[in-house]
């Protein structure tokens, strides 16, 4: 019988960068997907909390993945490290006359930046978080691509997922799309340090969307319900007067197609 990998748990004085490691000796271990055949079926426009179904079936699967399975596996067995920024970076490389697509997942600890993934090269995927720049990590990957032969022509950086499995956001993969033929080098660089700077601030102010499934436990609104709920609100503190409020009820009605239907 084939041994199934054991997913790593951690105790909670596990430093980040041992979970980093047992999280990426994991992905190894379930090996890369030579067969040609997609097992699992990952539409990037499906909310976080479905993908992260999705992650808990690889783990009761434990079939052999590709790089974007990688990267949504990485998300799931992060969640629980709060300290820990996540973000997708995606690769197009040129060899040989034909464009190449990969796709890591980004992170940072401490001010340091690190990758996991997988990948038929072993440089193309886990990179331990002890750079000390966004740039520095993504020359590091466009160094081991010219090992590899392949130059590499665009890089598209994402911003930082959110660590709640239940929220119904969407990941944003291609925040930042940085094309290296109309890109200086010293461009280049600044671009991404632009990036990192734009995904510490967002961090800093908090504007990432709330879970709703959090905003519900607090009886909050979500944010597709913001506009619609005081309405509602109104509409059932003017039920007593007479008809002539009933005519105004009838023009606040909520925009039904405010609504989301979780799934």
């Amino acid at each position: 019988q084939i041994p199934i990998p054991s997913v790593p748990a951690f105790q909670p004085s596990t430093p980040i960068p041992e979970r980093l490691e047992a999280v990426q000796r994991y992905i190894r271990e379930l090996q890369y997907n030579h067969t040609g055949t997609q097992f699992f079926e990952i539409k990037k426009s499906r909310p976080l909390t479905g993908l992260m179904d999705l992650a808990k079936e690889m783990t009761k699967e434990a079939l052999p993945i590709k790089c974007l399975e990688a990267v949504i596996l990485g998300i799931y067995l992060t969640n629980n490290m709060t300290t820990l920024d996540r973000f997708p970076i995606s690769f197009k490389t040129h060899f040989s006359g034909n464009y190449f697509r990969h796709i890591v997942l980004g992170v940072n600890f401490g001010g340091r930046y690190g990758a996991l993934g997988i990948s038929r090269r072993e440089e193309l995927m886990y990179k331990a978080p002890v750079f000390r720049t966004l740039s520095e990590l993504i020359f590091d990957f466009e160094e081991a691509y010219r090992r590899c032969w392949h130059t590499l022509k665009k890089v598209k950086l994402g911003h930082c997922v959110s660590h709640d499995p239940h929220s119904v956001e969407q990941i944003e993969w291609k925040h930042s799309i940085l094309d290296l033929d109309k890109l200086s080098r010293e461009d280049f660089r600044k671009e991404l340090e632009r990036h990192a700077r734009d995904m510490r601030l967002k961090i800093g102010k908090g504007t990432g969307p709330p879970s709703p499934t959090k905003d519900r436990k607090k009886d909050v609104s979500s944010p597709q319900r913001g506009q619609a709920s005081p309405h509602r609100r109104n509409s059932r503190g003017d039920r007593r007067p007479s008809g002539e409020k009933k005519s105004a009820d009838s023009k606040a009605m909520p925009d039904l197609n405010g609504y989301q239907i979780r799934v």
